[in-house]
């Protein structure tokens, strides 16, 4: 009786406190993904979830690290805070993930940073960009990708010198109001004429907003736009219906006109749209992004956007400091990324840390930021060309 009593509480406690076999026999290093992949951005979480698969599959090819498999684990954070706080302690606690990368809308990682944080697993930013996440200095979160202050610090010398009168238009969230505000605040100061107007990010008709701008004296000369969900390409669209575009020209914020839903709801009338990319012709890619680049047309048909390069080099990092420290435990993973020195796909890759408050973390700051304009439709894309440097 006695031993039967001690053999089921043996049984409850190696079912109960133990990780799964899966952990314990250490046949894989499980890397996740969470990202937006059913609503929110879902067309970028589809590109992220891609990218990740693809440096995974040229990891393997290649034997791996540390001797093993690596394992992608996903999970739809849907665009949505709650969801995405949700997915990743599923993720962290149940699939015992080394890192977590593939975080997208800032306002849902900025609640994922403070899980990853407490739960001393690793996260790495490839395009989320509000300057929150690496202001907190956690030794848990790193970003490949820009921040909001230092776009719009890189686009202020373009508006500055063609523009007298300029008008923002951004969702009130972390990276909208992040950005519109710290432009805001940097045009002005340049002397700039600024017009301000904030959205909920849920919305999909914007023309009251945008006739608010029509209506202004002097009319603003640049629309801004902020904008991460749907209305990315419907506000170029109802700015067109309204009359306000194309006298007013249109910068948007990041090269979602590049996606082919720009085209397929703007067609022609895309032409002469201007956007801020960190990607340029002009821009020489390194051997490792030629390889990225070349293997993910031949992949899926199509070239990858360049937040996809950011997210490709933090996939690359992850192997190289895994190997390095030789471990995939998530503290020597944090601990060890601050060494990094990566010749990534658009320049050498290093975290940089400013004592005091600020945004610059664990953060690379070798980004080159470039003003295209498109030009003419060009098949299932456009033409388009570099004005700015």
């Amino acid at each position: 009786m006695k031993k039967s009593v001690l053999l089921t509480a043996f049984i409850f406690i190696l079912t109960v406190f133990l990780p799964p076999i899966g952990a314990m026999a250490g046949d894989t290093i499980k890397l996740g993904v969470v990202t937006p992949m059913s609503t929110g951005d879902f067309r970028s979480g589809k590109i992220n979830v891609q990218t990740v698969e693809l440096a995974v599959e040229q990891i393997n090819a290649q034997g791996g690290v540390l001797g093993k498999k690596l394992e992608v684990v996903t999970a739809d954070d849907e665009g949505k805070p709650a969801a995405g706080v949700i997915a990743l302690k599923r993720m962290i606690a149940k699939e015992k993930v080394s890192a977590v990368v593939g975080l997208w809308h800032s306002s849902v990682a900025v609640a994922q940073e403070k899980v990853a944080t407490q739960m001393q697993v690793p996260m790495m930013l490839h395009y989320s960009w509000t300057d929150d996440l690496t202001a907190g200095h956690s030794d848990y979160v790193y970003r490949v990708g820009p921040f909001n202050a230092e776009i719009a610090q890189l686009a202020l010398p373009y508006i500055d010198q063609n523009f007298k009168n300029i008008a923002i238009l951004y969702e009130t969230n972390a990276f909208g109001s992040g950005f519109a505000n710290y432009l805001e605040k940097i045009a002005k100061a340049k002397g700039l004429n600024v017009y301000s107007i904030g959205y909920p990010q849920e919305a999909t008709d914007l023309k009251p907003q945008l006739l608010q701008l029509k209506a202004k004296s002097p009319k603003p000369e640049l629309l801004v736009i902020a904008a991460v969900y749907e209305a990315t390409n419907l506000i170029p669209k109802q700015a067109l219906e309204i009359g306000l575009a194309p006298e007013m020209q249109i910068l948007c914020s990041w090269d979602w006109p590049t996606y082919p839903a720009f085209q397929e709801i703007l067609g022609d009338k895309g032409v002469g749209v201007t956007y801020a990319t960190f990607e340029s012709d002009k821009l020489k890619l390194s051997p490792l992004g030629e390889k990225f680049k070349k293997a993910y047309k031949a992949k899926y048909d199509v070239d990858p956007p360049v937040f996809a390069l950011f997210l490709y080099d933090e996939v690359m990092i992850l192997a190289e400091t895994m190997e390095r420290i030789k471990s995939s435990d998530p503290k020597d993973i944090a601990a060890g990324l601050k060494d990094t020195k990566f010749e990534g796909t658009t320049g050498l890759i290093t975290f940089e840390r400013q004592e005091g408050p600020g945004p610059i973390w664990n953060q690379w700051m070798g980004h080159q930021l470039f003003i295209n304009k498109l030009t003419a439709v060009d098949g299932k894309g456009y033409k388009r060309e570099q004005i700015y440097p």
